[in-house]
């Protein structure tokens, strides 16, 4: 489990939410910190969920879109999610 990473984490073609643009449509890949997998459940997120990011507002919460519902996601949560196109 990643506790501490830098802010310039892409990787490839993985990116964390927190860096995706706006329009961007991702597969989550990976949550890295437990709590927030939890955190994740409730918003509907997991391994697998396509979502497509509506909003990316710097410092602030990531607006995704998911079967038609949005979703904000704060910063703290969207650094811990990994996805790709």
């Amino acid at each position: 489990m990643k506790m501490g990473k830098s802010k310039n984490t892409s990787n490839g073609n993985k990116t964390f939410l927190s860096e995706a643009k706006e329009g961007q449509s991702l597969t989550v890949t990976n949550i890295t910190n437990e709590e927030i997998t939890w955190q994740a459940l409730r918003f509907g997120l997991e391994e697998g969920s396509r979502i497509r990011v509506e909003k990316n507002i710097a410092g602030g919460p990531v607006i995704v879109s998911k079967n038609q519902l949005e979703i904000a996601i704060g910063r703290k949560i969207a650094e811990s999610i990994e996805g790709e196109p």
